[in-house]
């Protein structure tokens, strides 16, 4: 696992806790931050996968990412914004493993 992943991973398992355990509103904020910061450099990893090699869960991974993104929570309570983080860890291990897979098999 190369150190992107390893941090990428880290930040999912960190948006993935239980709801009970999610940091105050600031640390969401740091949080989707990070997500956002790290997973950019994963989806242009992915998004240079060979388009012949790009599978369907890796093309639905990459539209979400760029949708989340950009559309941020869709409100401005702290439950959403936890939930946008929650997304955004959820997409990021989709596009680990898509890119573990190509690398896998090169």
């Amino acid at each position: 696992m190369t150190g992107e992943t390893q941090t990428i991973e880290e930040l999912a398992a960190r948006a993935l806790r239980p709801y009970e355990e999610r940091p105050d509103a600031e640390g969401v904020a740091r949080l989707v931050d990070d997500l956002i910061t790290v997973g950019h450099a994963l989806h242009t990893r992915v998004a240079g996968i060979p388009v012949s090699r790009h599978t369907q869960r890796a093309d639905a991974a990459l539209a979400e990412w760029s949708y989340f993104v950009a559309a941020g929570p869709l409100s401005g309570s702290d439950h959403a914004a936890w939930n946008h983080a929650r997304g955004l860890g959820r997409i990021a291990r989709v596009l680990v493993a898509e890119l573990a897979a190509y690398t896998s098999t090169r």
